[in-house]
């Protein structure tokens, strides 16, 4: 699914495992309950994008464009958590939920 265009998806309980989702647009898209395990987003994008309750297993967000993203409630693991915080677009608040990205990912102190 490499440069597609999936903006306003509602993605809610989808489930994607060892996807290549990179280079795509995804802004706007709602994976509420969706289960994200391995999946690379690297270079797409993701602005407004909700996550909330997702699981997000092993899935890279390296060089993708979280701004305005909400994680509120998903599970992320330690590794996954401390990159994603190292995201520099990891920013804003869904305009949706009104969620602030950073705070709903626990990026706290790091």
């Amino acid at each position: 699914m490499g440069n597609t265009d999936l903006s306003n998806a509602k993605l809610g309980e989808a489930y994607f495992s060892k996807a290549y989702l990179r280079d795509s647009n995804f802004d706007g898209s709602d994976f509420t309950n969706a289960i994200v395990d391995r999946a690379n987003f690297k270079g797409s994008s993701l602005r407004g994008t909700i996550f909330k309750n997702a699981v997000l297993t092993a899935t890279s967000f390296d060089g993708a464009d979280v701004e305005n993203a909400d994680f509120t409630d998903s599970y992320l693991g330690d590794f996954d958590i401390k990159n994603l915080c190292k995201n520099p677009t990891l920013k804003g608040e869904n305009p949706v939920t009104g969620t602030d990205t950073r705070a709903s990912v626990g990026c706290g102190g790091r």
